[in-house]
């Protein structure tokens, strides 16, 4: 019985060896010149598997590279993967093409190019042209050709069970790369009163997923940062998950002695060090004769400062954003409601392209739809 097929989605093969190359000798210098090529043809492929899975393999040292957690997962799959895929095309030669052994496969277990073509999601030609290649490194020919079409020789049978083995071995190897945390970057305030509230959902919705949140203050840079995605108040880039607003909020006991927006003026104002300029912007477009509502309590998480307002020690100007549950729950009320519109929402931003499916895109997709 043939052996189940690979998942035809792997990333190219040589990018994997070069990755692998490079992590088992320590560096890029050490897998060039084994193979014979530059350090700078041996970095440039590991950054284009970085990129197609989503993750960073290798972290920068002041003389060197040295594997994070990801590359630490994928090396443990990889090598041994890698080595099967040797071992079991031994009868045919050594060093195969690698990147031409996916449809090459199939064709050995679909007894055809245009099945193994639907397959792996090319066209007949592609196939044919891989498989010539393979027969070209083999020395040999590995398929008939005749009128009817194609089929395998007995040589080329004898390595299928292997050689899809070794292949399925490398797809699980990948695989263990998106069981890395997805990293989002965020606010303090957005993690602790817009994330995670949603994240009891998230992990019902996604199993087998996790996320790791850093409370940062600024958007960190895409090229640099070490996050797949982030979470962040913005006019514009990525994908806007919320609207804006100011608008005062207050326990409801509060409320009861507010008749006018003057009465603000007797009572305690809360804020918090970020936004500490958010009374003021309120005061000047929703009630610009009034005087004294920029003076306020600041504390320097956001959280807090809701949380206070919850307690009844005071008016806070509250970004709908993140204190809309609250409203809706009634633990807030807005005894004034004019919503001052910000011009910066929440947004969503993915800081490293990811494959559609991989843990990344499927955690955004999550936050978009939620």
């Amino acid at each position: 019985m043939p052996v189940a097929p690979p998942n035809p989605r792997l990333p190219p093969l040589s990018h994997l060896a070069a990755f692998e190359a490079a992590a088992r000798l320590g560096g890029y210098a050490a897998a060039g010149a084994a193979a014979g090529v530059t350090p700078g043809a041996i970095r440039a492929k590991t950054k284009a598997l970085e990129a197609a899975l989503g993750v960073t393999l290798f972290a920068p040292l002041p003389q060197g590279v040295a594997l994070t957690p990801a590359g630490e997962r994928l090396l443990a799959s990889l090598s041994p993967a890698l080595a099967a895929l040797s071992s079991g095309l031994a009868p045919l030669g050594s060093n195969p093409p690698l990147q031409a052994l996916i449809g090459f496969e199939a064709a050995l277990r679909l007894s055809g190019f245009a099945q193994a073509a639907e397959a792996v999601g090319v066209s007949p030609g592609a196939i044919a042209a891989q498989v010539r290649r393979v027969e070209g490194w083999a020395g040999r020919p590995l398929f008939l050709r005749s009128a009817h079409g194609v089929a395998p020789t007995p040589q080329a049978l004898a390595v299928q069970p292997d050689l899809a083995r070794a292949l399925q071995g490398l797809a699980q190897a990948v695989a263990e790369t998106d069981r890395a945390p997805v990293r989002i970057a965020t606010l303090p305030a957005v993690a602790q009163l817009w994330l995670a509230p949603r994240l009891p959902a998230l992990r019902a919705a996604l199993p087998g997923v996790t996320v790791s949140i850093t409370a940062l203050e600024r958007l960190p840079d895409s090229k640099h940062a070490p996050y797949d995605l982030a979470l962040f108040f913005a006019r514009i880039g990525g994908v806007l998950l919320a609207e804006d607003a100011l608008v005062p909020v207050c326990a409801p006991h509060m409320a009861e002695g507010l008749t006018e927006v003057a009465d603000l003026t007797d009572l305690p104002r809360l804020t918090d060090s970020v936004w500490r300029g958010d009374w003021r912007l309120w005061q000047q477009r929703a009630a610009p004769g009034l005087a004294g509502l920029a003076r306020s309590t600041e504390h320097s998480l956001y959280a807090l400062a809701v949380a206070e307002a919850v307690a009844g020690a005071g008016v806070l100007i509250g970004h709908t954003a993140l204190v809309q549950p609250y409203l809706d729950a009634g633990t807030l009320v807005a005894p004034f409601d004019w919503r001052v519109p910000c011009d910066k929402g929440l947004r969503l931003v993915q800081l490293r392209y990811a494959e559609k499916g991989r843990a990344a895109c499927r955690v955004a997709a999550w936050l978009q739809r939620g």
